[in-house]
């Protein structure tokens, strides 16, 4: 009877903890609406990850974030250089992340991505483009930061490294998604 009832008390002590620490996870959506026609649930959440070094001298941020409507989810990214880039996102090019496990997930655009270019003190490009990503993806990003980013742009690959403290947002924005 001990014996049960130890088990029990660690089990229900489990579930307490376990409940503590998914009320503490805080979850910042930049929106979490329903759509007013279809009353499809959408959400979504950005982070950003610094471009200094990585090929891209000088270069802003980049702004990647989750999102999901209804049962679709999908990564968005958000890069601009300087100068007039000509190179197109093509549908399926990779974007591959390599997380802190050693596993390598990798996504693909959803369909062809011209940049827009415009100046201010300097020409600048920017580009805005969709991945296709899943559930389980989430899942593995959720439990795993990344701590490597390849973009591929037409004939132009970007590569950095990922600081643990951003690789936490990244997994952090990836459960929250998943909620």
């Amino acid at each position: 009877m001990k014996k049960i009832t130890k088990i029990l008390s660690l089990g229900i002590l489990f579930l307490f903890v376990c409940t503590l620490h998914l009320s503490a996870q805080k979850c910042k959506f930049d929106y979490n609406k329903k759509d007013p026609i279809t009353g499809e649930a959408t959400k979504g959440n950005t982070f950003t990850i610094s471009t200094g070094g990585g090929g891209f001298t000088a270069a802003p941020p980049v702004k990647m974030g989750f999102n999901k409507a209804g049962d679709t989810y999908s990564a968005g990214m958000f890069i601009r250089y300087y100068g007039n880039m000509r190179d197109i996102i093509q549908k399926g090019d990779p974007l591959v992340f390599k997380l802190s496990n050693g596993d390598v997930v990798t996504l693909t655009a959803l369909e062809e991505y011209l940049p827009t270019a415009y100046a201010s003190q300097v020409v600048v490009s920017v580009y805005q483009a969709q991945y296709s990503i899943d559930v389980p993806t989430l899942q593995k990003i959720a439990e795993n930061p990344p701590i490597f980013l390849r973009i591929n742009i037409g004939n132009m690959r970007y590569e950095k490294e990922i600081s643990s403290n951003v690789g936490k947002q990244i997994s952090q924005a990836a459960a929250c998604i998943l909620q």
